[in-house]
């Protein structure tokens, strides 16, 4: 089977909403955080890929690629769509200020997991003026990790590994570019774990394909479905 981290993650989090989402169809709504996460993720991209750096091409972008689904009401859309012009703005000019080369953006990797295939999407490669390779990551909600909390983060060292066995790039640094807080963070990359991590997401892969869905409800209180899954041990009361 192919294998995201995405669907790594959620099967790792619960067998159950793996199967839910991936075999029943269950889609998680939009809200105003994922939508507006979403919409800066999708403005990125298309800037950073066309070729004019200026404002207007990015808050062009962004208007291109703005979704409105996910606010209660055009008030709170309109109100979003104010602070992303100001956050893309503000962060266009911090990353200006980098000397960096940007190698890749929305980079995709495919290596082979034992008999499965690994697939992802890195946000974007940088190389630095000494050569070496930074991974980043975008991320949109209003906080920063630590740099200890960004060594260990699971979907950067996944990226990391697949950069490393699919793309044949060595990254030296693996980084989360809070967009919305304006805080990068960045941690020196430890690849002495990629053995272990490919053998989790190898177990996981078979896991799933002999469709072995038993739930795990330690993440009950956190899940999108607490309300109305079967085996939920968290549903709050209306």
């Amino acid at each position: 089977m192919e294998l995201s981290y995405t669907r790594y993650r959620i099967y790792r989090e619960c067998p159950w909403k793996y199967q839910l989402i991936f075999e029943g169809g269950r889609r998680i709504p939009l809200n105003p955080k994922s939508s507006f996460g979403l919409s800066l993720h999708r403005a990125l991209e298309t800037w950073l890929s066309g070729g004019d750096d200026s404002l207007e091409a990015l808050l062009d972008a962004l208007g291109a690629r703005w979704l409105r689904e996910g606010y209660p009401d055009e008030e709170a859309e309109a109100r979003a769509r104010a602070k992303a012009e100001r956050v893309l703005a503000r962060w266009r000019d911090a990353d200006r200020a980098r000397r960096v080369r940007v190698v890749a953006v929305e980079k995709e990797f495919v290596w082979e997991l034992g008999r499965h295939t690994a697939r992802g999407m890195i946000d974007r490669v940088d190389q630095g003026p000494d050569g070496a390779y930074e991974l980043i990551d975008y991320k949109t909600g209003p906080g920063a990790p630590t740099s200890a909390q960004v060594a260990a983060d699971p979907q950067l060292r996944f990226y990391a590994l697949g950069a490393s066995r699919g793309l044949g790039l060595k990254p030296a640094t693996l980084t989360v570019d809070c967009v919305a807080a304006a805080e990068r963070v960045s941690a020196a990359y430890d690849a002495s774990g990629e053995a272990a991590l490919a053998a989790d997401a190898a177990a996981a892969a078979d896991a799933i394909e002999a469709r072995s869905f038993a739930p795990d409800t330690r993440f009950c209180p956190r899940c999108d479905f607490k309300n109305d899954c079967a085996h939920s041990t968290a549903r709050t009361k209306s």
